[in-house]
C-alpha cells in the first residue's frame, strides 16, 4: 500500500527526536484533548475496544519522521578488501564483545557518533586509493518518545531501505530481521512501545550468497540505514491494503476496480463503510463508491469495488502525465476511522512482437536510460530531493522511460516519474551468482512482494523486471527466473515481466519481454521467435571522459559517434520497443574506470551531473523543446589557420553557423533512416573569437555559442538556488565552480585543485578525490566541478569560498532561512562596516 496518506485536520507540528518530544494539535481545544486522553486510558484497560476511538477531530493516520537524532558505531573487524567481489565473511559476521549488550535499553551508547538519516558508512572509502571498501556490521540506536495520546493506537515502525541485512530490537525485544537492501519493511510495535523507547538496528553489508546482489562488477554494496525511517500511527481498525486496476480504458471511458483489505484489530464486531473517491488532476471528485462492511473482531476482510465508468478520462502518458488520486476512507457511522491516498493513472499498453511498445493505442518508442542511486560524498544515502532532481534531468534530456538498475529505488523516484511522465521498468537484483536455491528464491520472492506492494499504484510503472546476466547453471537460473516470473504474474497480472540478457532460450521463454542489445544475434533471435517481444534493457555505447576531445579512445568525440551509431541502429528496428542507455550518470565503482579511478564513466553526465556532449545529442533526438548545441569548445591555441570540423546538435529545421559575426552557411535538417535530427557539420578555418550557432523554425530562434578563452584568471561560483530551508535535510544547494578568464569564459581542459570553505549556517559536503583524500579539496574536470551545500538548524547568510593558488578567489552567498527564524549572522555587516572605516 502506498505510504502517502490523507492527513485530515493536521497536527501543526509533530516531532520525535532524541530524548525530547512534543506534539501540538491544531484544532483540538484543551477540554477535547483531555477527554481524548481519558478515553485512551479506558481503551488501554479494555484491550483496545474499537468503540473507544479518538474523535473525528483527531488525525486518524499519523506519519512521524524518525530520521534525526540517531547514534552510530561500527564494529572493528570487517572485510571487503575485494570490494563487491569479497566473499570472505569469517569473523566479520560475529557480534564483537563491545556490542553484546547493544540491544538493551540500559546499554551505554554515550560514546557513539551522533548522525542523522540517510546514512551510509561507505560514502568515502569506495572511491579512496585503497582497494575495496569496508564491509561488516554497523550499529544504530535511536532514543525516542511516543506521546501518551497514542497509547490505544496501532503503531508501525517502517524502514524504507537498509543495506543490506538488518536486525531490529525495540526496548530490548527482538522484532525481526530483513534481508535485502532495496525494499521497505515494517514491524508492528504497539504492544511493545512505551513513552520512552530505545530502538536498536544491527546492519551488515557482508556477502550473502542467498541475498542478491551477491557480487557485481561495477557498483558498490553500501552499508547503512540509507532511506527514511518512520512511525505510522493508526486506529486498531485500519485499511491494510488498497490497490487499483483498470479493467478497461479507452479514450471515451475508463473502468476502475478497487481492491482493498480492512483489518479489525479490536475486540468488537465492527459495522463499517468503505468509501473510494476518484479525484481528477484538477482536484475535482469525478467518481465515488461506498460499501458497507461487517467485520468480526481480529479479522481481515478483502473486497473489490467497481466504480461507475469515468467518461472521457484524461489519459496518462509521457506527453500528458495526468495523475488522478484515489481517496480511500473507512467510517464507523459518521466517524472517520482511517484514510489513505494513492495515485491513479488511466492508460493501456502492450509490448507487441512486431510493432514494439504501444501506449494508449499508439506506438511510442521507449527512449530510456538506466540510473544508479549514488552521488559524490553521499554514497547511496542521498536525499529525496536529489532523486527528484536527477529524474528531472532525465526528463529534460528527452527520455520517456528509465530502468531502476538493478534494484527498486526510493519511492520518491516513482512519485516523480508519475508527475513527469517517465515510464518505469522496475526490477529486483537477480543476477550474477546464486547461492542455496531454495533460500535464494525465498529472499527474492519477498523482495518481489515488497516492491510490487509498494509501487503497483504508480501509473508510471509499466513492467516488472529481473536484472539478468545470471551466471548460475541453466537449471538453477530457470528455476529462479520461473519462480519470480510466476509470482510477478500472480501479484500483478496487469504488467508484463521483463528480463535483461536471459542467456538461453529456456530462460527467455519464461518472461514476456526480452532485453537484448541491437546485434545480428538479436535479429536472428527475432526471426526465430516472431512471437517474442524485445527491447534493449541497456546499451553501453562508450566510456567517455568529460572534456576529452579528439581521437582518444575515451574522448567525447568518439563516445558521441558511438551513441549516434547505436541509436540509429536501434531506431531502424521497429519491432524493438526501444532501449535504455547505460548509464545516465557516471557513478562510483572499482571497474570500468579508465578515465577517473574508481569512477565508471558510461554516463551522459559526470558524477556531479555536469552534462557530456552525448546528453545534448539525446536531447536533440528526443526532446520537443527547441535546442541547439555546439559540440566541444573554441579554444585551440597554436592551431590558427587550421581546419576544424564543427558539429552542431539541434532539433530545429535549420541551423546557421557564425564565426566572429560572419555566416559560415545554413544547414537544413535531413532525416536519415535512423535519426530524426542528424548532427550537422561545418569545416571551419580556426581563428580565435566567438563561434555561434542559430537554430530556426518558422516561428522561433534558439542560439548557442562558444568563445575562445584567455588565460585563467578566477574561480566563478554559481548555485542552482540562492536560498535553502533551515533545518530541512531535503534542502540542498549544488554549487558549480568554474575556472574562467577575465571575461568569464570557462577554460577548457583546466584541472587545478579547488579548496572550498564556508562560514555561516549550513554545511558543505565532503568528497573523496585521489591525491587529496576525504575533505573539501578536489580537482576540476574540464574547468568545472560541483560541491553540495546542505542546511543545518541555524539560519542566516552563509558565505562560500573557493580557492586555488594563482586564481582570484570565488565567493558567493547562500541564504539559509525559514519562516519565523531570524538571521543569526546579521551582525556581520555591522562588524565589516566598522573594520572598513
Amino acid at each position: 500500500m502506498k505510504r502517502s496518506v490523507v492527513r485530515l485536520n493536521r497536527i501543526a507540528a509533530s516531532r520525535i527526536g532524541g530524548f525530547q518530544h512534543q506534539v501540538r494539535t491544531k484544532l483540538l481545544i484543551t477540554v477535547a484533548r483531555s477527554l481524548f486522553l481519558i478515553a485512551a486510558v479506558i481503551v488501554s484497560l479494555l484491550g483496545c475496544d474499537a468503540r473507544a476511538l479518538p474523535t473525528a477531530d483527531a488525525q486518524v493516520r499519523v506519519r512521524q519522521n524518525l530520521d534525526t537524532g540517531w547514534l552510530f558505531a561500527r564494529q572493528v573487524h570487517g572485510t571487503g578488501e575485494l570490494g563487491s567481489f569479497d566473499r570472505h565473511v569469517i569473523g566479520a559476521d560475529k557480534i564483537e564483545p563491545a556490542f553484546q549488550g547493544a540491544p538493551l535499553p540500559a546499554y551505554d551508547d554515550s560514546g557513539w557518533q551522533p548522525i542523522d538519516l540517510p546514512h551510509t558508512w561507505n560514502a568515502y572509502d569506495v572511491t579512496d586509493s585503497q582497494a575495496g571498501y569496508w564491509r561488516g556490521i554497523g550499529w544504530y540506536r535511536k532514543h525516542f518518545r511516543v506521546d501518551s495520546q497514542y497509547a490505544a493506537r496501532r503503531i508501525v515502525l517502517e524502514f524504507e531501505g537498509v543495506g543490506q541485512d538488518a536486525e531490529v530490537w525495540l526496548n530490548g525485544t527482538y522484532l525481526g530481521r530483513h534481508k535485502g537492501g532495496y525494499t521497505p519493511f515494517s514491524f508492528e510495535i504497539h504492544p511493545r512501545v512505551g513513552t520512552d523507547n530505545v530502538l536498536t538496528v544491527k546492519v551488515d553489508n557482508l556477502f550473502d550468497s542467498t541475498t542478491p546482489p551477491t557480487v557485481k562488477t561495477d557498483y558498490n554494496f553500501y552499508g547503512g540505514i540509507y532511506r527514511r525511517v518512520s512511525l505510522v500511527i493508526t486506529n486498531p481498525i485500519y485499511i491494510s491494503q488498497m490497490y487499483w486496476t483498470t479493467p478497461q480504458v479507452t479514450v471515451e471511458s475508463a473502468q476502475t476496480a478497487f481492491h482493498s483489505e480492512i483489518t479489525n484489530g479490536s475486540r468488537a464486531v465492527m459495522h463499517l463503510t468503505l468509501t473510494e473517491q476518484i479525484i481528477d488532476p484538477k482536484g475535482n471528485q469525478v467518481g465515488t463508491i461506498s460499501t458497507p462492511i461487517v467485520l468480526p473482531a481480529g479479522q481481515t476482510k478483502a473486497l473489490m469495488q467497481n466504480a461507475a465508468p469515468i467518461a472521457n478520462p484524461q489519459l496518462w502518458s509521457p506527453a500528458t502525465p495526468n495523475v488522478y488520486h484515489i481517496r480511500t476512507s473507512l467510517h464507523d457511522g459518521s466517524q472517520l476511522i482511517d484514510a489513505v491516498e494513492n495515485p491513479l493513472g488511466y492508460r493501456w499498453f502492450r509490448f507487441d512482437p512486431q510493432h514494439g511498445f504501444l501506449l494508449n493505442g499508439k506506438r511510442i518508442q521507449l527512449q530510456g536510460t538506466n540510473l544508479h542511486q549514488t552521488y559524490p560524498g553521499m554514497g547511496n544515502a542521498i536525499p529525496k530531493s536529489r532523486i527528484v532532481r536527477d529524474l528531472e534531468m532525465v526528463h529534460d534530456m528527452g527520455a520517456n522511460f528509465w530502468r531502476t538498475s538493478h534494484y527498486p529505488h526510493d519511492e520518491a523516484s516513482m512519485d516523480a516519474s508519475d508527475r513527469l511522465g517517465l515510464m518505469v521498468l522496475e526490477e529486483i537484483p537477480i543476477n550474477k551468482e546464486i547461492g542455496n536455491t531454495d533460500q535464494y528464491i525465498v529472499n527474492v520472492s519477498r523482495m518481489a512482494q515488497e516492491m510490487i506492494g509498494r509501487d503497483r499504484n504508480h501509473p508510471s510503472v509499466i513492467t516488472w523486471g529481473i536484472a539478468g546476466e545470471i551466471n548460475a547453471p541453466a537449471p538453477i537460473s530457470k528455476r529462479v527466473v520461473g519462480s519470480v516470473a510466476t509470482l510477478y504474474r500472480q501479484l500483478d497480472p496487469s504488467r508484463p515481466v521483463t528480463m535483461h540478457a536471459p542467456r538461453g532460450e529456456e530462460i527467455a521463454d519464461l518472461v514476456d519481454v526480452v532485453g537484448e542489445d541491437v546485434s545480428a544475434a538479436t535479429d536472428k533471435d527475432h526471426d526465430d521467435h516472431p512471437q517474442r517481444a524485445y527491447m534493449t534493457a541497456e546499451y553501453s555505447a562508450a566510456l567517455i571522459g568529460r572534456g576529452i576531445y579528439g581521437t582518444d579512445l575515451y574522448s567525447e568525440d568518439i563516445g558521441l559517434a558511438a551513441h549516434e551509431k547505436h541509436l540509429s541502429e536501434l531506431n531502424q528496428r521497429p519491432w524493438m520497443a526501444g532501449g535504455c542507455i547505460w548509464n545516465q550518470f557516471d557513478y562510483d565503482g572499482e571497474t570500468y574506470d579508465p578515465v577517473i579511478p574508481r569512477i565508471v564513466s558510461f554516463g551522459m553526465t559526470d558524477v556531479w551531473r555536469i552534462p557530456k556532449e552525448v546528453y545534448y545529442f539525446y536531447q536533440s533526438q528526443w526532446s520537443a523543446k527547441p535546442m541547439v548545441h555546439i559540440v566541444g569548445h573554441w579554444t585551440w591555441p597554436g592551431e590558427e589557420g587550421s581546419t576544424r570540423t564543427v558539429e552542431v546538435l539541434s532539433n530545429q529545421d535549420e541551423v546557421e553557423l557564425f564565426l566572429n559575426g560572419q555566416s559560415l552557411g545554413v544547414k537544413k535538417n535531413i532525416p536519415t533512416a535512423g535519426l530524426l535530427y542528424p548532427p550537422r557539420t561545418w569545416q571551419v578555418r580556426y581563428e580565435p573569437g566567438i563561434l555561434k550557432a542559430v537554430a530556426r523554425t518558422s516561428s522561433e530562434e534558439t542560439t548557442d555559442q562558444q568563445a575562445t578563452a584567455g588565460p585563467a584568471y578566477a574561480i566563478a561560483l554559481t548555485s542552482d538556488t540562492s536560498q535553502i530551508v533551515s533545518g530541512d535535510p531535503e534542502s540542498v544547494a549544488y554549487i558549480t565552480a568554474s575556472i574562467v578568464d577575465r571575461n568569464g569564459v570557462v577554460i577548457p581542459d583546466a584541472h587545478p585543485a579547488i579548496s572550498f570553505t564556508w562560514y555561516g549556517p549550513g554545511e558543505l559536503m565532503k568528497q573523496n578525490w585521489l591525491g587529496h583524500g576525504t575533505g573539501l579539496t578536489w580537482n576540476t574536470v574540464d574547468g568545472t566541478t560541483r560541491v553540495a551545500f546542505r542546511s543545518t538548524p541555524h539560519s542566516g547568510r552563509t558565505v562560500i569560498s573557493a580557492y586555488s593558488p594563482g586564481l582570484r578567489q570565488g565567493r558567493m552567498t547562500i541564504n539559509v532561512t525559514a519562516p519565523g527564524k531570524q538571521d543569526e549572522m546579521n551582525y556581520i555587516d555591522l562588524d565589516r562596516n566598522d573594520e572598513l572605516q
